[in-house]
């Protein structure tokens, strides 16, 4: 009798040495941006030119494949980024003596790739499962930085009040967050923002209520879709949100593919969406304007 012969590939040997991702939902697509900032940095002339994201790419045990992101995603979150770090540089080099809270923060490591000095104090802030496993691929704390770590769900009515930051204007970035929360969740975290901090600015990305359907039904969007989250909220006029507090002012408003840095877009995905289907909003809000004393 011929023995037969197993024909199956070899199991795969795991790498005990990565860090194994057990994240679902929002708290996964942090591995989008990551994989964007990886990629953006392998070519000739990056948008971004982020050398922490691939160093933090090889520490994790997870599959890629399940993440597929296009040419075109890869570039328009390499260039949101960029745009941030320098709307955060912006910011610390008109405020030295300020604070900077970076909501959703992931895996990025925007507090390496932007200057900022002693007089700033610095905080990370995501889910408590997501900051665990920061610890572990990034550094917790920097050398001579006030730079801290908070592992909280950041529609929680208590966390700013519990930060004691009472003195020097705050920077709030949300980069990509809010389109993954029902409006009225959006609503109420600027709102107590407004009305935690005395003054400082926010900075994040939105989506146009055009363009949001056909983001949770599009192939292309797959990264997204295969992690369970979809996009909940749209928003076609910022200065609406001027009205959820008196001291609230937008100052800046661009479009995605009008900022610096598209010259490098594959054109292909310039003529796939409009104009306005995504842009960066940078607000300016102050206590003073909403007592009258300004």
């Amino acid at each position: 009798m011929t023995p037969t012969t197993n024909t199956s590939p070899p199991t795969p040997i795991k790498d005990r040495s990565k860090i194994p991702i057990n994240l679902t939902g929002v708290a996964k697509t942090l591995l989008i941006p990551l994989l964007a900032r990886s990629y953006d940095n392998t070519q000739p002339n990056p948008i971004l030119a982020d050398p922490h994201a691939q160093e933090v790419l090889s520490k994790l045990d997870f599959d890629t494949n399940e993440m597929p992101t296009t040419t075109f995603q890869n570039a328009g979150i390499s260039l949101r980024t960029k745009h941030f770090d320098d709307w955060t540089s912006s910011f610390l080099e008109s405020n030295p003596s300020s604070t900077v809270l970076h909501l959703a923060c992931g895996f990025d490591s925007r507090m390496r790739r932007v200057n900022w000095g002693e007089g700033t104090r610095w905080i990370d802030v995501d889910l408590p499962e997501v900051i665990k496993i920061r610890k572990e691929v990034l550094p917790s704390s920097i050398p001579g930085k006030k730079y801290s770590l908070l592992g909280v769900d950041v529609l929680d009515e208590n966390w700013m009040r519990d930060l004691d930051i009472s003195a020097g204007p705050v920077l709030v970035i949300m980069e990509g967050l809010l389109s993954y929360l029902p409006e009225k969740e959006v609503q109420a975290l600027l709102t107590r923002i407004c009305q935690t901090f005395s003054s400082g600015e926010i900075v994040f990305e939105c989506v146009s209520s055009a363009v949001v359907d056909w983001l949770n039904r599009a192939e292309s969007m797959r990264a997204v879709s295969n992690t369970g989250a979809v996009f909940k909220s749209s928003l076609d006029d910022p200065t609406i949100l001027e009205g959820l507090h008196p001291g609230l002012e937008l100052v800046e408003n661009v479009s995605l593919l009008m900022a610096p840095g598209t010259e490098k877009f594959p054109f292909l995905g310039r003529v796939r969406i409009g104009r306005d289907s995504a842009r960066f909003l940078r607000f300016r809000f102050s206590r003073r304007l909403e007592d009258g004393n300004e």
